[in-house]
């Protein structure tokens, strides 16, 4: 059995690195074959995981990083034997909170080099795949506001989050858009959002859809109505919580496939990785990943 650790050094600000002595200890200790790579620009992880899985056979890869970092690995493992772990160390780790409780990573690292892997659901997007969460309109609007914000001087973390909100408030593009889910047409004249959920939290905890799971054969959709900024305001505070499902204008499916399609682009956002469309295709593949659980012991 080979572990290899990919870690993200710009994850969780640099704090990923600090974590590389205690991995050596804890698989010296144990006796264990490992490797240790640091990605050096984006979509390196995904490059190191392809080129190891090509010369292993019994292979565990562990995403060192955010959700992020887990995504780029997720390129390089899908459709492969190799099981894919993530030691929580960046500023979001959300996938994970479908399984564990626990977001310390020195916590996570004992229990996740000894847990067995269990059969997840994968989702592939156009041409991408993703474990957790997908989502067009509001949400994504407000992760390309806050990218843009966060590249101007001075404004970083919590402050660009929030005026990456407010941006996409003010220019607020209710969109136009028709679904096909598992064949049945649904056209929608104004969409704030809609979210496709293999897992159960994204945006640092939020709960679009409250029921899905990542290994119930299932893609969990949610579809919001187009509201006013004043409802918006109000909406927002159920929708973190996972109280909005009762709400007038929203309704939740269950599905193996969806096809959204729109007049005009629209960004939509893949476990952090962010597009703009017209066109999204998403297919559940059952347990078609090796997720190690660090529960799972």
């Amino acid at each position: 059995m080979n572990h290899l650790f990919i870690v993200n050094p710009v994850a969780g600000k640099g704090r990923t690195l600090k974590i590389i002595p205690d991995i050596k200890k804890l698989m010296e200790n144990h006796s264990l074959s490992y490797n240790i790579e640091i990605t050096k620009a984006p979509r390196h992880a995904t490059e190191i995981a392809r080129e190891y899985i090509r010369t292993n056979g019994n292979l565990r890869i562990y995403a060192v990083g955010g959700d992020g970092t887990l995504n780029e690995v997720l390129q390089g493992v899908a459709g492969s034997t190799a099981s894919l772990g993530t030691i929580p160390a960046g500023t979001g780790n959300d996938f994970l909170k479908s399984f564990c409780s626990k977001t310390d990573p020195l916590a996570i690292l004992p229990k996740i080099i000894k847990a067995e892997p269990v059969p997840v659901d994968l989702c592939r997007m156009n041409d991408m795949y993703f474990i957790n969460i997908a989502s067009a309109g509001f949400d994504a609007d407000v992760v390309a506001n806050t990218q843009y914000l966060k590249r101007l001087p001075l404004i970083k973390g919590k402050i660009a989050y929030i005026g990456g909100i407010l941006l996409s408030l003010i220019r607020l593009n209710n969109y136009q858009a028709t679904f096909y889910i598992d064949g049945e047409e649904i056209h929608m004249p104004s969409v704030l959002l809609s979210a496709f959920a293999n897992g159960k939290y994204y945006g640092g905890g939020m709960m679009p859809v409250p029921s899905a799971s990542p290994d119930d054969g299932l893609l969990d959709v949610c579809l919001i109505d187009g509201r006013t900024r004043l409802k918006i305001l109000r909406f927002f505070p159920m929708f973190i919580k996972g109280e909005h499902i009762k709400l007038e204008g929203v309704a939740v499916k269950r599905c193996h496939s969806v096809r959204m399609t729109c007049p005009s682009p629209v960004h939509v956002n893949a476990d952090g990785e962010l597009f703009r469309l017209k066109e999204v295709n998403i297919e559940l593949i059952e347990k078609g990943l090796n997720f190690i659980n660090p529960e799972n012991t």
